[in-house]
């Protein structure tokens, strides 16, 4: 639901201020947008497959391991092509997806279907069942083979056949017929009109011979399978998500030419990479960067909630490869008869690249929270954009482990953002930790490498660097590592913490008694020192601290955290505004010894006459995902806190110019330890497209810690993060994929204990 009305300021245009609201119902919190609908169920998204065949695949790898000369004898099973034309009819046999039963044969059920189209390589058959009922057409059949033969969003001039033929190498050809059958179904995955789906598959199985024993319900030819339900293949996203999937699939084909017998991390980061080099988005990569610390190879393909981390980790290595070394190796990766890490070094071997999978690795995992290749064409992406990789987060500079634990071909990543001339050690026994420090300034960057068991020292940590990432990894291919650190600073001034980012674009003339606030995420181990606000008019306004409530409604203010105090300027801001902005009232916090640990609030009430008196500046801010700064409007029909935009798309958030400064007690170079678990309240919230959760684990606890999200219902949405961890503040990015937007609930267990704080998605 929106209103709208038209607000006025001096000396500025008229703007149209589009205020959205949160209401409360018996079970939920919701936050509407213009013409959104809410709805209690997920909507459907598409997942990967191929776990659900895997262990099948694996019995045919093995089959054919044992039977050496099955597929040269398939070229004889037959010999002339299928010579389809719009029209043929067959039956298919498809796969139940629901059932894993010892005989494969009893899984499958035959697809009566028609041939709709016939292009350059592929045909395209349709369930003649999904035809009747309409849910594929004549134009999703021609999209389908326009991607395939075509063009993709990479080339305008190859489809995914070429595109795919070209990186990886030719299919396989037991049917004696180039062109590759494509049958459009309504795949038996279980779907039931909510959560996950199967977009689309291939199974190894219809490659051997009907008449080889076990076999006798292969289709004897180079079939993929493509859902219509829920997939839509008339609507771009659908189609762009189908064909992304076709991509991915269709190498899996390619790859079983070569190599059935290839571990799944390599196959399937190729397949990965496939979806990249047609210009389809890379897969969701917030499973990787909250789980950077794990072995780079594992596929947890009996665990489909863990499954996606590795497809997550698998999309983001073959990237960098690509993206490093050039497409073309693929083609060697692929062609190698040896596997895993072998396979990929003899396939860098044969490109002609003197880079090997060693020294790769070691860059990809600087690249992962750096990505800038003018530092080094080695540490950064081509592709656009990708998250950061999570780290633990200091502020204060004096902490120190007594063990941390790196697994084989893994990453920890260790931030300092605050305090000034770092030092310290990095112990280990263990001559495969390597370390790297990534440093950070607002003109200078640069990558070190840190010596173990050595002091390291950076006197210009605090101002030519504001910011060192330590890249702690483990080279070894098969064991975890341990290590300690001891790191201290000194020197240390306040940090601002603020969400603008530009001057002030104006001021909301707000009646007397509404109130302004913005919201803070909590900075561990912090103490709030003092506030300042931007004001338009000389006079006074009353504010307060409060620690954040964790929702909107009723009120963002919980627990107060400071008496009232007042922030006062003696003069009035001339407009144009002069830049920098000069009118900024600072309040001094020291004495109320706040803990900003955890999330709090400042906020002002306004008071008298808006044409007379102060008002908060504001600013505004491109994006549907930043509310940080609420209003209270007690003019409103429904009075409460609601969030402002400066249009009516909500694509332009209000931001009240409001900024926090937060020091660190580092006297004696006390270590900061947490002493309870800590589940702080995400920020943004609501949001769109990601928001950061933030976790504290007690010091001295070493055991396994789980963050998952639920839906109103009580169904898991997502695992983020299911592993062991020891005491320390860890930031986690969950970005959605194909749920709905709503209400939705952030678990933090642990033993038998558990902290819950409610998130609100808003697609």
């Amino acid at each position: 639901m929106a209103y709208l009305r038209t607000v006025r300021q001096k000396n500025i245009a008229a703007i149209l201020v589009t205020i959205f609201f949160a209401f409360s119902t018996a079970h939920s919190q919701r936050y509407f947008l213009p013409v959104a609908k809410e709805s209690l169920t997920q909507a459907p998204y598409p997942i990967p497959g191929s776990h659900l065949l895997r262990q099948k695949e694996k019995a045919v790898a093995q089959f054919i391991l044992t039977h050496p000369n099955v597929l040269a004898e398939a070229k004889l099973h037959k010999t002339t092509a299928w010579n389809f034309s719009v029209g043929s009819t067959k039956s298919w046999y498809a796969d139940d997806l629901t059932k894993n039963s010892s005989d494969p044969n009893s899984d499958r059920y035959l697809v009566p279907s028609t041939c709709r189209a016939v292009g350059t390589n592929c045909y395209i058959f349709v369930e003649d069942t999904s035809w009747s009922s309409g849910r594929v057409t004549q134009t999703a059949v021609d999209s389908v083979r326009n991607a395939f033969d075509n063009r993709t969003p990479a080339s305008a001039t190859e489809g995914i056949y070429a595109e795919d033929v070209a990186a990886f190498g030719t299919p396989p050809d037991i049917d004696s017929d180039p062109r590759i059958i494509i049958l459009i179904l309504d795949i038996k995955d279980g779907f039931t009109g909510t959560g996950g789906f199967v977009q689309g598959y291939f199974y190894s199985f219809n490659e051997i011979p009907s008449s080889q024993p076990g076999f006798s319900t292969s289709n004897d030819a180079e079939i993929y399978f493509l859902d219509c339900n829920p997939s839509n293949l008339v609507s771009a996203n659908g189609l762009r998500d189908a064909m992304s999937t076709t991509a991915h699939e269709f190498q899996h084909m390619i790859h079983w030419n070569y190599d059935p017998s290839e571990i799944a991390f390599v196959n399937e980061g190729c397949s990965l990479v496939a979806e990249v080099n047609c210009g389809y988005p890379i897969y969701d990569q917030s499973g990787f960067v909250n789980e950077t610390n794990h072995y780079l190879l594992d596929w947890r393909g009996n665990d489909f909630t863990k499954v996606t981390n590795d497809y997550s980790r698998a999309a983001r290595f073959m990237t960098y490869v690509r993206d490093q070394i050039g497409m073309g190796v693929f083609r060697y990766i692929v062609s190698s008869t040896l596997h895993g890490i072998a396979g990929m070094d003899a396939g860098f071997q044969s490109f002609g690249t003197s880079r090997r999978f060693a020294d790769i690795f070691q860059t990809w995992t600087v690249a992962n929270i750096l990505d800038d290749t003018t530092v080094s064409t080695m540490y950064g992406y081509r592709y656009p954009n990708l998250l950061k990789a999570v780290g633990l987060t200091y502020y204060n500079p004096n902490v120190g482990t007594t063990a941390d634990t790196v697994q084989a071909l893994a990453a920890r990543y260790l931030v300092f953002k605050a305090g000034a001339h770092l030092s310290g050690i990095f112990s280990t026994s263990s001559s495969k930790l390597l370390i790297k420090a990534v440093e950070i300034g607002v003109s200078s960057k640069r990558v070190l490498d840190v010596t173990p068991n050595v002091q390291f020292s950076e006197p210009e940590f605090g101002s030519t660097y504001n910011e060192i990432d330590f890249v702690v990894l483990n080279t070894d291919q098969n064991l975890p590592v341990q290590y300690s650190y001891q790191m201290e600073g000194s020197g240390q001034s306040a940090m601002e913490l603020k969400w603008d980012q530009s001057e002030p674009t104006g001021y909301y003339p707000l009646p007397a008694g509404d109130t302004v606030c913005v919201t803070f995420d909590g900075v561990l181990g912090a103490r709030l020192d003092s506030i300042r606000v931007a004001l338009r008019r000389a006079g006074t306004m009353t504010g307060g601290v409060w620690a954040y409530s964790g929702t909107v409604r009723p009120s963002p203010l919980g627990k107060k955290l400071a008496a009232t105090f007042s922030a006062s300027i003696a003069t009035t801001t001339p407009v144009p505004y002069p830049v920098p902005f000069q009118n900024w009232a600072t309040v001094d916090l020291r004495s109320y010894s706040i803990n900003a640990s955890q999330p709090f609030v400042v906020g002002f009430v306004c008071g008298g006459d808006p044409n007379t008196e102060p008002r908060v500046m504001s600013t505004d801010y491109a994006s549907s995902s930043a509310y940080h700064s609420y209003t209270y409007l007690g003019e409103e029909s429904a009075p409460g806190w609601y969030y402002l935009t400066a249009d009516t798309t909500g694509d332009t958030v209000a931001l009240y110019l409001i900024r926090a400064y937060v020091s660190f007690d580092s006297s004696g170079g006390t270590e900061i330890h947490p002493s309870a678990f800590i589940l702080s309240q995400n920020f943004p919230n609501p949001f769109n497209p990601s928001t950061k959760i933030i976790y504290t684990v007690p010091e001295g606890f070493v055991g396994n810690v789980r963050i998952q999200i639920y839906d109103l219902l009580g169904r898991l949405v997502q695992t983020i993060f299911d592993g062991e961890q020891t005491g320390g503040e860890y930031p986690v990015v969950w970005t959605p994929q194909g749920i709905a937007s709503g209400d939705y609930y952030c678990v933090l267990r642990w033993g038998k204990e558990l902290a819950v704080r409610k998130m609100v998605y808003i697609h």
